[in-house]
């Protein structure tokens, strides 16, 4: 399919990420998706929704074109085309780390992201896209640690969107890391319990097997939910590496970033001033997060914060198809 639309891509130099543990750049690529309604000489200001990667992932690619499977900006195309949808600029932040992606929160160890966003990507965008100014006309989502990242933003940050879509994410850590803890242990003892050793190697390997990209996904929860400046990591594991008994300090830091825990009355009221909340899970999610989805979707419930929910029969890979389910709703709410 031949976009009537075009992709495009901006640099921001951020401020808030120049001092991070990790190294993590401060430059940062914006690619975004204008409909043709916004590239015109009078261009048509357009709702804006911002989608936030999975692990593994980054803002640079989610646009792009996919064999076997309908794009993004196809998808958005096609909504608009159906009149299902208004013309929308689709922004795709990119927060990628060699860890292998972002949970969009702020971290010494990673960085501000959480700020980066809030701070600097909205306003960057209204003043370099015809989108619709303020965050009335403004939407998150995403998938799996993106769509983690959407809800915990709308929960930590009230009023900055109107909408959210949280698609598989990380919610109910008990079950989705808890027993996966033991291969953060095992694993790195192959690189001399060392997690910089261990990140030498994915540096210079030709190739990562699926253990390497699983383990750089647990060293990226430590430095997201444990950073610490006085380790010699940048974060404290979860994990006695030689006894394999859990570190229940540093666990319990990891608990409280769980959207499931983190719902207290404050976050609960954020979330029921959104216009539009959507969370979805497949029913063979892999990775368990098919309960704490529905423990979000009973806490919601319990506390009387207006949502929709909905389970499908698929597992946590490749399910982009299911955005058709969610950005009606979601754009709806943002005119």
């Amino acid at each position: 399919m031949l976009l009537e639309g075009k992709i495009v891509q901006r640099l921001l130099d951020s401020k808030v990420l120049k001092k991070n543990l990790a190294g993590v750049t401060s430059s940062r690529i914006i690619t975004a998706y204008l409909p043709k309604e916004a590239l015109s000489d009078n261009p048509q200001s357009c709702p804006v929704l911002y989608c936030l990667a999975p692990w593994t992932s980054a803002g640079r690619v989610l646009l792009d074109w996919k064999p076997f499977k309908i794009s993004l900006p196809e998808r958005v195309e096609a909504l608009i085309k159906q009149k299902v949808i208004p013309p929308t600029i689709v922004v795709c932040p990119d927060l990628y780390t060699e860890y292998g992606g972002s949970q969009y929160i702020d971290s010494e160890f990673f960085g501000a992201h959480s700020t980066h966003l809030v701070e600097e990507v909205f306003p960057f965008v209204e003043n370099e896209f015809p989108v619709l100014a303020g965050s009335r006309h403004r939407g998150i989502f995403g998938r799996s640690s993106g769509g983690f990242g959407a809800l915990r933003l709308a929960m930590d940050y009230p009023g900055v969107v109107n909408s959210v879509a949280c698609h598989s994410g990380d919610l109910g850590f008990d079950l989705m890391f808890y027993g996966d803890l033991v291969t953060l242990a095992d694993k790195l003892t192959f690189y001399h319990s060392s997690p910089e050793k261990f990140l030498e190697y994915t540096r210079v390997s030709n190739k990562l097997s699926p253990g390497d990209v699983h383990l750089l996904m647990l060293l990226g929860g430590c430095g997201f939910y444990s950073p610490n400046a006085a380790s010699k990591f940048g974060f404290d594991l979860p994990i006695d590496l030689y006894s394999g008994k859990i570190i229940e300090s540093v666990w319990s830091k990891w608990l409280t970033h769980d959207p499931v825990r983190r719902l207290d009355a404050k976050r609960a009221e954020a979330l029921g001033k959104l216009k539009s909340l959507y969370i979805e899970c497949g029913t063979k999610d892999q990775f368990h997060l098919l309960y704490g989805a529905r423990q979000m979707h009973d806490l919601l419930t319990e506390q009387g914060v207006s949502h929709r929910y909905e389970e499908f029969p698929d597992n946590h890979s490749g399910t982009d198809y299911r955005y058709d389910t969610s950005l009606p709703g979601l754009v709806g709410s943002l005119l």
